[in-house]
């Protein structure tokens, strides 16, 4: 039975993990999402999934990331580990990928995160009514034909 023994910093299997080797799974087991949906509308994540005995390499994984996002079954052989919260985004996964670039087809997706992160620095995407504040229509409007442009 395999175990991520390599995730043991007491095992004499252990690999250190870095930027390089966490977009590898990434880029093979992962997932880029923007939530296009009015509930959670804006909502960026990372998900990772992984065999349930690598729950380990998961857990090592979200602490790389500074992330208290917990591990969890995605069905009844795999976990997964999702990355969300725009705190998370913008001071830990974007400075993540501007130093350890993402290659291949999930660079699609990543370029699209980034042109809507622009649209949201210093909270543009969002007008007052009221008391409170909404999305202003014509950027989320914009920000919907990016991600599915």
């Amino acid at each position: 039975l395999f175990r991520s023994n390599h995730a043991i910093e007491s095992n004499s299997k252990y690999m250190p993990i870095n930027g390089h080797y966490i977009n590898g799974f990434i880029a093979g087991d992962g997932c880029l999402a923007f939530n296009t949906k009015d509930v959670n509308f804006g909502r960026m994540s990372l998900q990772i999934s992984q065999h349930k005995n690598n729950k380990l390499l998961l857990l090592s994984i979200a602490d790389y990331f500074k992330s208290s996002n917990k591990v969890y079954y995605h069905d009844i052989n795999s976990l997964q580990v999702t990355l969300s919260g725009i705190k998370l985004w913008e001071n830990i996964i974007f400075y993540h990928f501007r130093e350890y670039p993402l290659y291949g087809t999930k660079i699609i997706r990543l370029d699209k995160l980034f042109l809507i992160r622009e649209l949201m620095l210093n909270n543009k995407h969002l007008i007052k009514k009221g008391k409170g504040r909404i999305w202003n229509p014509e950027v989320k409007a914009q920000i919907i034909n990016i991600w599915n442009g």
